[in-house]
């Protein structure tokens, strides 16, 4: 069911922002530092961050299902909350606040999601589904504790709430796909676990054997950034497998960028 509502909410947003392809990336995953880390283009994050019973609509009366010699009193469905903290990612905050106020609007015009967005168990949904974005009460009161224990940075959030009817009694029969992580445990080796170490020397474009001290290096996926010794020589630890992009800057010179795979053998560069 979560993962329809899902796809619901993907459709709903890619279809009325609109999320082009290729342009702007959608994402359900939790927008912890390292997630946000790896973007290479905007995205609009939708995280579940919280499902609950809805007490307000919680139905005090037995339905009463008649058939030709009997009656049968079943109470009425739950109702679920499920929460979803949404926000948006972009290099500048002028198209961050823009994805931002393009999604909430496109939210808002959607107090009851219509059945052509509806995905799966969704589309047999007894009652229909409502929503709300943006309310007062909706808000989490401790948001500012949740950017910390991810460790990331405090951002505009909208809180949309998509409420569900569940019937506890109804017995699901669908396969549960239950995914295999790709690197098993006892195959991981103390680098891919701690992260691998990327260290290099920053010298001269016009005399290799030269080094250039004082130059600043960033390593784009996380933010970090160094300064070179008198040597030369940088390093960023902890650093995980995967392609990444070091961008190196000195006094006078032209800024230039390095695209690595790690891990390597050689992280020099040059500036």
């Amino acid at each position: 069911m979560l993962a329809d509502l899902d796809e619901t909410v993907r459709q709903l947003l890619t279809r009325y922002v609109p999320l082009e392809a290729g342009q702007v990336d959608l994402s359900f995953d939790l927008p912890d530092r390292e997630w946000s880390a790896r973007l290479t283009r905007p995205t609009v994050n939708c995280f579940l961050y919280d499902i609950r019973e809805n007490h307000q609509l919680r139905a005090a009366s037995w339905e009463t299902h008649r058939q030709t010699n009997t009656a049968t009193r079943q109470r009425g469905p739950l109702r679920i909350d499920a929460t979803y903290q949404i926000t948006t990612w972009a290099r500048a905050n002028e198209d961050q606040h823009q994805l931002l106020w393009r999604t909430l609007a496109a939210l808002a015009r959607h107090p009851v999601l219509s059945s052509d967005l509806l995905v799966g168990e969704l589309q047999q949904q007894p009652l229909p589904v409502s929503t709300s974005v943006a309310q007062p009460d909706r808000a989490p009161a401790n948001i500012g504790d949740f950017w910390n224990s991810i460790n990331n940075r405090v951002r505009p959030v909208l809180t949309y709430v998509v409420t569900l009817a569940l019937d506890p009694e109804v017995v699901i029969s669908s396969k549960l796909a239950l995914f295999q992580p790709k690197i098993k445990l006892e195959q991981l080796t103390r680098s891919e676990v701690a992260g691998f170490t990327v260290r290099g020397r920053v010298r001269d474009r016009e005399d290799a054997a030269r080094a250039v001290e004082g130059a600043l290096v960033v390593l784009s996926e996380s933010g970090d950034r160094v300064l070179t010794n008198d040597e030369g020589g940088f390093s960023f630890p902890g650093v995980r497998r995967g392609g990444i992009t070091l961008l190196v800057c000195a006094a006078n010179r032209t800024q230039t960028t390095w695209p690595f795979k790690v891990p390597a053998s050689n992280y020099d560069v040059e500036v």
